[in-house]
């Protein structure tokens, strides 16, 4: 029986970590890398705990609170320290064999020549050498490889393979890629891997030529070199972990409707049909978005919108009022209170999608830069 898969990009990280670790044991300990370690396991353990791996969460734990003691006093382990610390990047990696989901078949003979697995990786579609060096520089040290590809058709096929974690485009590829994968304003927040563009000129014209791609961020170099990887990180991030829903509306064929369809585009979602279950679902429940319907019996979604916007845990939380009413004055004091939106029903899926992701995605990195 196979064992759950884990997420590519998690599987990546993870390995990254083990790698550095024990290359750390075996040659030089250095406290600055330990503490940049540190910091990755401490947020990859939270990583494994919501994607529900739990024994591997804790492994991350152990070597994070084990090892960050030294890299605070500075101090290099012992001889058996060491030989601690390599018993805990063991467990991280015993435990990430569990979850890798693989099927070992005996064969009879063995090919003569067995042919490298192919794993996903960072695609970059460029000429440029300098802004494909910077690159690979950054995202180095998070375990990820970059893979070069000729044309967009290429790319193409390896995003069909599942073989793209995320796309970075150089300017000059830019109208390659524009001439088969034009869009609408709007963003890629429901794209299947994040888009970014690399370019040495903050000019409107790329900036442009980047929204029409979808391009969720542009690097411009020298000034985003240190920030690449972070911002890369956190955008493959946000495509391994869906985001969540909170759903809040008396009316149960529209919860189903909202719920289906954001399940449908890879979205989490929590459906309640009152005020007491919407505070209740807070509890174990941390929504990227919340859903309300602007009238219901025991109180209007003005009032429950003010309710959240005074909970701790959901005061900057984007919430998107759901109404028939078509007035503009409601409009306005939807988001006069607090509101990010404000659709009108009925709803079409394809709109509530588009709100959704858009919202939540900002966000979540509104979340990292207070926390960074």
């Amino acid at each position: 029986m196979n064992s759950p898969n884990i997420h590519p990009d998690l599987s990546v990280r993870l390995s990254s970590v083990t790698k550095r670790c024990l290359q750390m044991v075996r040659d030089t300990w250095r406290p600055e890398e330990c503490e940049l370690l540190c910091e990755e396991a401490d947020h990859l353990a939270a990583r494994a705990q919501a994607a529900g791996f739990t024994d591997l969460s804790e492994a991350m734990l152990g070597f994070s609170v084990y090892v960050s003691s030294f890299a605070e006093r500075g101090h290099e382990p012992t001889d058996e320290q060491m030989q601690q610390v390599k018993a805990l990047v063991d467990a991280i990696e015993e435990a990430l064999q569990r979850y890798r989901g693989r099927v070992e078949v005996a064969a009879l003979s063995p090919p003569p020549l067995a042919a490298k697995q192919a794993r996903p990786a960072i695609a970059f579609l460029g000429s440029n050498s300098s802004h494909l060096a910077v690159l690979e520089r950054s995202v180095a040290p998070l375990g990820y490889e970059v893979n070069v590809y000729a044309t967009a058709a290429h790319m193409k096929a390896a995003l069909a393979d599942d073989l793209v974690l995320a796309v970075v485009l150089d300017e000059d590829a830019l109208v390659d890629w524009l001439a088969g994968h034009h869009t609408s304003a709007g963003g890629s927040g429901s794209a299947r891997v994040p888009l970014a563009v690399v370019s040495d000129h903050d000019i409107l014209q790329v900036r442009l030529a980047a929204m029409r791609c979808a391009a969720e961020v542009v690097f411009i170099l020298p000034d985003d070199q240190s920030r690449m990887a972070s911002r890369l990180a956190g955008l493959i991030a946000d495509r391994a972990e869906p985001h969540r829903v909170l759903i809040v509306d008396d009316d149960k064929s529209m919860r189903i409707f909202c719920a289906s369809v954001l399940r449908h585009n890879n979205l989490l979602t929590r459906a309640v049909a009152t005020p007491e279950e919407a505070l209740m679902a807070l509890h174990d429940f941390s929504p990227d978005v919340i859903l309300v319907d602007l009238y219901m019996p025991q109180l209007s979604g003005f009032e429950l919108l003010s309710l959240f916007r005074a909970h701790p845990r959901t005061a900057f939380t984007p919430v998107i009022l759901l109404s028939g009413d078509s007035d503009t004055e409601k409009r306005f004091d939807a988001l006069h209170i607090g509101g990010d939106d404000y659709l009108l029903k009925p709803i079409r899926p394809r709109h509530l999608v588009a709100a959704v992701t858009s919202r939540a995605r900002r966000a979540r990195w509104m979340r990292r830069d207070m926390i960074a």
